[in-house]
C-alpha cells in the first residue's frame, strides 16, 4: 500500500550563524494525518539547522510508514545539494547531505523542491516557537 506524505522543513540559527540552532518540520499524510516537531539543536549554522530539520522530517515520515514523499523547503542551497545540482564543498554539510540522501533512498518515491518562504510559513513558525521556548 502506498502512503504519500508532504514534508515541510525549516531551520534557523541566532545570531544569524554559528549560534543557537532550531528546527521545525511538518509531515502530512494524505492531507489528513499530521505530525509536527520543533526543537532547539544547540550551536549550528543556518544550513546545518536546515539539514537537521530535513533529516528529522524524513525520519518521522519513515517511522510513520510513508512510501512516497514530497519535500518542500525554502532553502535553495539544501534543495539543490540534495538533488545533486550543486556541490557540497563543506565536509560537515556533506555528512548531513549524505544522511538526508540515505533516508531519501529508503522511500519508493522521493522528490524535494524549493518553495518560497511564504509557502513554508508553518515550518518557519515552528522554528520561531523553538527559539521562544
Amino acid at each position: 500500500m502506498t502512503t504519500s506524505a508532504i514534508i515541510h522543513f525549516d531551520g534557523g540559527a541566532r545570531p544569524p550563524d554559528n549560534g543557537r540552532g532550531a528546527i521545525g518540520y511538518i509531515v502530512k499524510i494524505d492531507n489528513s494525518t499530521e505530525e509536527k516537531g520543533s526543537e532547539r539543536i544547540g550551536t549550528a549554522t543556518c544550513n546545518e539547522a536546515e539539514y537537521q530539520a530535513l533529516i528529522r522530517g524524513l525520519e518521522t515520515a519513515s517511522e510513520m510508514g510513508c512510501t512516497d514523499v514530497e519535500v518542500k523547503g525554502d532553502s535553495q542551497l539544501i534543495v539543490r545539494q540534495v538533488n545533486g545540482e550543486w556541490k557540497t564543498r563543506e565536509p560537515h554539510l556533506r555528512e548531513l547531505r549524505d544522511r538526508a540522501q540515505g533516508l531519501a533512498d529508503g522511500f519508493e518515491k522521493f522528490e524535494i523542491q524549493h518553495v518560497s518562504r511564504e509557502e513554508n510559513g508553518e515550518a518557519d513558525e515552528l522554528v520561531e516557537e523553538a527559539f521562544a521556548n
